[in-house]
């Protein structure tokens, strides 16, 4: 198996890299081409299924740090995007997780302590 690239140029493992100047090592958002629906159905569906509702994850949208939401704010408008996230919702729910916590019964009585210390003889 070799570990050239399509174009021809060996892969490097990011740990093993020499680190360059012009390299910053942190991690950097950038746009690509793709379906602006699909990744907001996606995006929604993940956050409701950690329990989060339209009201949160439009709070998450108009948070300018978090460039895929706010973008998809940018680009279909606050109703619009409102509108979609909550058809998403009603599709596939929110998650919901209640926690109760019971007493543990005693169990069922009376015991019989085994002694298996000492060899029995019956073999």
């Amino acid at each position: 198996m070799s570990n050239a690239v399509p174009d021809g140029t060996q892969k490097v493992h990011p740990a093993t890299r020499e680190i360059l100047p012009e390299d910053p090592m942190e991690m950097r958002g950038f746009e690509v081409p793709g379906d602006p629906d699909l990744m907001l159905r996606l995006l929604v569906e993940e956050y409701a299924r950690m329990g989060w509702g339209s009201a949160a994850i439009m709070q998450l949208a108009r948070d300018p740090n978090y460039a895929v939401f706010h973008g998809l704010l940018a680009f279909l408008g606050e109703e619009e995007l409102l509108r979609r996230v909550s058809a998403v919702i009603s599709r596939c729910g929110v998650m919901r997780v209640k926690q109760e916590v019971q007493p543990a019964e005693p169990p069922p009585g009376p015991f019989v302590q085994l002694d298996m210390s000492q060899p029995s003889g019956d073999a």
